[in-house]
């Protein structure tokens, strides 16, 4: 007997082959009672979310706590840790500094709006072994002498999408993405081919 999609979500069960939805206690523990600030980048924790700063509390009782510890955030950032990740292959050289502006540009806006959302890194690695792929329309060896992709790190994954899917839009270039879910982390990898 078939039980209907509605029926199945109602008695609590899933797909056996599609994660359960996770949570936000699930990813940072059960809220808080205190109120959190972050010794590096100043960020709030109240009403079992992150905020900018003490001020936007409306409601702020003087009877809590105030504890100082690392924002989410910040301690990826310390244990080098990421959720999103993107590389971009074969960028031409007229649009690299365009695409790190773009990005930076992008991850200031997205910490404004959400604290946690913040791109970690922007870079340019060296490849050290070209691809099969990549080697089939080439001419000469010369072609891949410094051959440098950039990789940009987030700290969440749906910000890497996004960023991902902008830059694609803007200039172009063939987008692919992968998400790789485990039980202690979900990480988002995009790759763009120019």
């Amino acid at each position: 007997m078939r039980i209907a999609k509605s029926e199945r979500q109602i008695k609590g069960k899933f797909h056996p082959r599609r994660p359960k939805p996770r949570k936000e206690e699930a990813e940072f523990g059960p809220g808080k009672i205190d109120i959190l600030v972050c010794k590096k980048c100043g960020a709030c924790y109240w009403y079992k979310s992150w905020h900018h700063r003490l001020s936007d509390c409306p409601e702020l009782k003087q009877s809590k706590r105030i504890k100082f510890t690392l924002c989410p955030a910040c301690q990826m950032i310390r244990d080098k840790k990421y959720e999103g990740e993107i590389i971009l292959e074969a960028v031409p050289k007229d649009f690299k500094e365009d695409i790190k502006t773009l990005a930076k540009n992008y991850g200031e806006r997205a910490a404004e709006a959400d604290p946690m959302d913040r791109v970690i890194s922007i870079k340019e690695k060296r490849v050290k072994r070209v691809s099969v792929k990549r080697k089939r329309g080439a001419t000469s060896r010369k072609e891949f002498k410094d051959l440098k992709d950039i990789r940009i790190l987030t700290t969440e994954n749906q910000l890497a999408i996004r960023l991902a899917k902008k830059i694609s839009e803007i200039y172009g270039g063939k987008l692919a993405v992968n998400i790789f879910h485990s039980h202690k982390e979900d990480i988002a990898r995009t790759r763009i081919k120019f």
